[in-house]
């Protein structure tokens, strides 16, 4: 199912089950992966040869004695999520089912993911991050350090956001720049925007902080403000 909008997305089914989901908003799972170092770039390499023979890539890591299985799903998995988040959280237009289907991406979902499953922790983490102080829209919004804030007081992970925020790169920007799945890094930063460890990067005419510009997390902010349920 293909999903058109900013930024879209692709959602690949098996027998009703989600597998994948592939989106320019989050970072595949083999993305996520080599960024972890759990597998290094020469076994990934070595793997997508021998996955010809092999059958999958998730076999021929597994075969190879890299990593396995149950660890391989948990990193497919959080792709899965975080691809379903980065889609939702944008502007959706419109969706289509293709005629025939496209190809799977490298690490698919083993058993797939039950697509109410999965919209409902989609629809737990818009509000997770639509009820933060200061949510953040991770398509717009640009952060820079605030001033006076001492990097050595900082975690490690916190360093890093701290390094890339550079007001030039979004919250999206910065998760594909750490490595990191979209939603927690789009948690981390609306805490840091809270806790004065970051800013919203001027001139505001171009970058202005604003979640409404966020589709999902508007109606959610909205709804709370107005005391209903959402």
């Amino acid at each position: 199912m293909r999903v058109a909008g900013n930024v879209g997305g692709v959602f690949h089914l098996r027998d009703g089950a989600v597998v994948a989901v592939d989106s320019p908003g989050s970072p595949a799972a083999e993305t996520l992966l080599l960024s972890s170092g759990r597998v290094g770039a020469r076994d990934w390499a070595a793997a997508l040869v021998a996955s010809v023979e092999a059958g999958s890539v998730q076999a021929a890591l597994v075969g190879r004695g890299v990593i396995g299985p149950a660890e391989v799903r948990a990193f497919a998995l959080a792709a899965v999520r975080d691809g379903a988040f980065a889609v939702a959280a944008g502007e959706v237009e419109s969706c289509e089912v293709a005629a025939e289907p496209g190809d799977v991406p490298a690490l698919p979902v083993a058993g797939g993911v039950e697509p109410e499953s999965l919209l409902a922790e989609t629809a737990r983490r818009l509000d997770a991050v639509a009820s933060l102080p200061v949510p953040v829209a991770p398509y717009r919004d640009r952060v820079v350090p605030a001033g006076g804030v001492d990097p050595a007081v900082l975690t490690a992970e916190r360093r890093e956001v701290v390094f890339h925020a550079t007001g030039r790169r979004t919250v999206r920007d910065v998760a594909f720049a750490v490595g990191r799945s979209l939603y927690p890094v789009t948690v981390e930063i609306s805490r840091m925007l809270g806790e004065g460890v970051l800013e919203i990067a001027s001139p505001r005419d171009s970058f202005t902080f604003s979640h409404g510009d966020l589709t999902a997390l508007r109606a959610r902010a909205e709804m709370r403000e107005a005391g209903r349920p959402v």
